[in-house]
């Protein structure tokens, strides 16, 4: 397998959990620190520092000290981008919703 077509897998694999769209979502508008991520997508901090670790590890969350927090934000606005054509692309793919070899009925 060709290392651009790796580097493109690890992206989407990266997005691919819930967890981390969420979290990537809210850091579209704006910097935060942990706490203000947990009180937008009300999950467990524990969750949210999980993430915010591999998407830092993936290159698409970048962190930087603020006195005694830590703030995060996204590395580059394609990220944002990528994640708005998903929704617009999926949201007009209605065989999504049902596709079994996707191993997905939602």
């Amino acid at each position: 397998m060709n290392e651009d077509y790796r580097v493109e897998e690890r992206f989407l694999k990266c997005i691919a959990d819930n967890n981390r769209r969420q979290i990537l979502w809210c850091l579209d508008s704006r910097e935060m620190c942990v706490n203000d991520i947990i009180e937008q997508t009300n999950l467990e901090q524990t969750l949210v520092s999980f993430h915010l670790k591999a998407l830092r590890g993936c290159g698409l969350v970048k962190s930087r000290r603020d006195g005694k927090k830590i703030m995060y934000q996204v590395t580059h606005k394609g990220v944002i981008n990528t994640l708005k054509f998903v929704k617009e692309v999926s949201s007009e793919i209605k065989e999504l919703s049902i596709c079994v070899k996707c191993n997905s009925t939602e």
